[in-house]
């Protein structure tokens, strides 16, 4: 599975800019907890192992620029 978030330009204002990058795998777990949202007012944390979790995946897929995010936190209003 391959789910990762990640961060690029994160400290300059206006110009921070993310990445999902995902397989398959990744996709269904993302569309679940999404749909887990659905109708409720409610938020979703999903994690790297390296902070407790295992919905997200620890291996960056973008180039050098990049940061991996550790923590996504999805908020349903």
């Amino acid at each position: 599975m391959l789910l990762t978030v990640e961060l690029r330009d994160g400290d300059k204002p206006g110009r921070a800019g993310v990445a999902l990058c995902l397989d398959d795998e990744g996709l269904e777990v993302l569309v679940r907890r999404l749909e887990r949202l659905r109708g409720r007012r409610e938020h979703e944390h999903l994690m790297t192992p390296a902070w407790a979790g295992s919905e997200l995946t620890d291996s960056k897929q973008g180039g050098p620029e990049f940061e991996l995010v550790n923590h996504l936190r999805i908020v349903k209003f």
